[in-house]
């Protein structure tokens, strides 16, 4: 059976075990489907019970993206579909540290903030104003 997608259908989820940090992220049509290509992918440990959640993230962009679970987590962090990754190359310093995405770029905390403090002295001219509180 084949199946076309319209693009505007497709999204990205976060589907991880309930009461569980980590997760897979994944591209379908519906939360229901995410579960399922997880559930039948194997990746999650299924016990007896198992409460498996799908969560939408509507800032992933995936239109791009086929069906199924994206398996490079650097491209599903840059995505907008994981907020975080731990212990990953940080961009900039290329040290293994927890990163997040910051201005399309995968970098550690101390990276955001060197950068945030280059930005910071480029806008004020690199003069400072003090001013006396009374």
């Amino acid at each position: 059976m084949l199946r076309i997608i319209d693009n505007m259908n497709k999204r990205g989820y976060f589907v991880h075990n309930s009461g569980e940090w980590c997760g897979f992220a994944v591209v379908a049509t519906s939360a229901k489907e995410a579960k399922k290509i997880i559930h039948d992918s194997g990746e999650l440990p299924v016990g007896d019970w198992s409460d498996i959640r799908a969560h939408w993230v509507r800032s992933a962009k995936v239109d791009d993206l086929p069906i199924g679970i994206v398996t490079d987590g650097r491209d599903a962090l840059v995505r907008g579909i994981y907020g975080a990754l731990e212990k990953y190359p940080c961009d900039e310093c290329g040290k293994e540290r927890d990163v997040i995405c910051y201005n399309g770029r995968v970098l550690c905390s101390r990276c955001i903030e060197k950068e945030y403090r280059r930005h910071d002295m480029s806008s004020n001219s690199g003069s400072v104003t003090l001013e006396r509180g009374d």
